[in-house]
């Protein structure tokens, strides 16, 4: 009788459990970088000035003061804190250049920066502590869906190689770059796609509005990363085998890939209406991609083996361009150039265009420092493991799916890869999971054995 008026703890599900694993995953990382990034290098110490960080903070900054979409170097308040620490170092010294409206930049990145401008005025430690968010959102995502298909055991060994093995989460957490909200963006569709192959879908009005909303994502990550949109048709053939694989007709199938490209639709044409706008020509997605045309396909590229190389410093523009014309003249004359100029290469050398497109995908995945190479290692043991498992097929299909985008465009030593380390650190513990099992150790096979791995 006493037992039974005893009030019994309420059991927490398994999704509730996930979802307060992830939680505490977040906020420890979180709190981890920014503490990291606050006593290592101070975390309202201006970018350098040699990247393209600058323009994102400017962007920022004008959007904050309703000055537009435009990049100005020559504001007071905004040149301050660089004027301040280029006294002591020479990498802080902003140049002054002409206002611009800007065509080259996708816009997400530099709106969140805003808000916080208009929220906490002129800084850099709000815009990294985002940065921070984003990075330590995306480990706990990836631990979330290891501790789903292989236990804590392996979610832990997922943080440990995310946070403190790979060097590219701390370093791409404090960069004033899109990179870091890329990765989240990229790991939510990753986490959609997984999920997807598990929903119950009720009825066809259900399926419209879930498809529309999986390509409302994806239109959010191509105003993230314009680069996105070379991944388009890699995700409609993903999408149509995967709807097939739950029984639906190939018929029905095509129709909700319509629905999510229709979503995709819905988050960029604003923005390709303000580029057709602003520039004159039909350029939806602003000036950068095709003024940086020739770096994909021409004789520089194929000189540096796919890495991309500056044309500006070649004086590849010279013919084009001149101190007449306005910015946005300038970038669109550019752009014209650089895509005449790369259609004609192409023509002439077809055998080189084609050769560089594996050239670029090499370069981009090999590694540069020791922590990438364990990555890399790993992720190379986990991809046969991975095509035997319906988790390991999505996430192989998102990072082949990135690699021709960077085929077809160029290679930056490394930096296209970091939208998609979820993926990659997915099959890298997939890796270590595989040997770990094929080792005749029984107590090492029963910690890596507490879930089978989840199948479609």
């Amino acid at each position: 009788m006493v037992d039974d008026q005893i009030e019994r703890p309420t059991r927490i599900s398994l999704g509730q459990s996930n979802w307060l694993f992830g939680g505490a995953v977040f906020v420890i990382m979180w709190a981890t970088l920014i503490a990291y990034y606050q006593f290592k290098f101070d975390l309202n110490i201006p970018p350098s000035t040699s990247g393209d960080e600058v323009d994102y903070d400017s962007l920022g900054w004008e959007l904050a003061h309703g000055r537009g979409f435009r990049v100005d170097l020559n504001d007071p308040e905004f040149r301050e804190p660089y004027d301040v620490a280029a006294q002591t170092s020479e990498r802080f010294r902003l140049p002054h250049r002409e206002s611009e409206i800007s065509t080259t930049r996708p816009p997400f990145y530099p709106w969140a920066i805003s808000y916080i401008n208009r929220l906490v005025g002129r800084q850099f430690w709000g815009t990294r502590i985002l940065d921070a968010a984003f990075v330590a959102a995306t480990g706990a995502l990836l631990a979330v869906c290891v501790r789903q298909d292989f236990g804590m055991t392996a979610a832990g060994l997922s943080i440990i190689l995310f946070l403190g093995v790979d060097v590219r989460t701390r370093l791409y957490g404090r960069a004033i770059l899109t990179e870091a909200m890329a990765m989240f963006f990229v790991s939510l569709i990753c986490v959609v796609i997984l999920k997807l192959r598990f929903h119950k879908f009720r009825s066809r009005i259900d399926d419209i509005l879930f498809s529309v909303a999986i390509g409302l994502l994806i239109g959010f990550a191509v105003l993230v990363r314009t680069l996105m949109i070379l991944w388009l048709p890699g995700i409609c053939l993903l999408l149509l085998l995967i709807w097939m694989r739950l029984g639906f007709s190939a018929k029905r199938s095509a129709l909700l890939v319509a629905c999510a490209m229709s979503g995709v639709l819905l988050a960029i044409v604003p923005w390709c209406v303000r580029n057709i706008a602003v520039t004159g020509e039909f350029m939806p997605m602003g000036t950068q991609g095709l003024v940086q045309l020739s770096a994909s396909f021409g004789d520089e590229v194929w000189e540096s083996g796919g890495v991309w190389r500056n044309l500006e410093h070649s004086g590849f523009f010279d013919e084009v361009v001149s101190d007449d014309q306005t910015p946005v003249e300038r970038e669109v004359a550019k752009a014209k150039w650089s895509r005449t100029q790369a259609k004609e290469w192409i023509f002439h050398q077809p055998g080189r265009a084609i050769a560089l497109i594996p050239m670029k995908i090499k370069e981009e995945f090999r590694p540069r420092n020791l922590t990438e190479a364990v990555i890399l290692c790993l992720f190379l043991l986990g991809i046969w493991p991975a095509l035997w498992t319906s988790s390991g097929r999505v996430c192989l299909a998102l990072l082949a799916i990135n690699a021709i985008a960077i085929g077809a465009t160029w290679s930056v030593e490394g930096r296209f890869l970091v939208p998609v380390l979820l993926p990659m650190h997915y099959v890298a513990v997939l890796g270590i999971v595989w040997i770990a099992l094929m080792i005749p150790f029984a107590p090492l096979q029963r910690v890596f054995a507490q879930r089978q791995v989840r199948e479609a």
